[in-house]
């Protein structure tokens, strides 16, 4: 059975939930994601993956792609426990996560 592609859609912390359907290509995950409506006020950030891997990304965290899931969970829960992270909205994460990767990417 060949795996197919999927949508999760992640909050600010890192509790994503995955999107029912499967897809043939990123390009079908990322058409399906364009038509979520109020989903991206609550899960704003999606990410197209295959075997809990992520496979493609919006173009400002391209540097996530090909990370497993898990790691990206841990890196947004830890940016979201940052004081000036309080009341961020998803451009100000956004940003501060693209400054900050490679802090936030250290194991700790």
């Amino acid at each position: 059975m060949v795996k197919k592609y999927q949508l999760i859609c992640m909050t600010f912390d890192g509790e994503y939930i995955t999107e029912r359907p499967e897809f043939e290509s990123i390009e079908d995950a990322w058409e399906y994601s364009n038509d979520l409506g109020s989903k991206w006020f609550f899960f704003p950030f999606h990410f197209v993956i295959k075997d809990k891997t992520i496979r493609d990304t919006p173009d400002q965290l391209r540097y996530f792609n090909n990370k497993r899931i898990k790691t990206i969970v841990k890196i947004f829960n830890q940016l979201s426990k940052y004081p000036e992270m309080e009341g961020a909205d998803i451009d100000t994460f956004m940003f501060t996560l693209v400054d900050r990767i490679t802090e936030l990417s250290i194991p700790k």
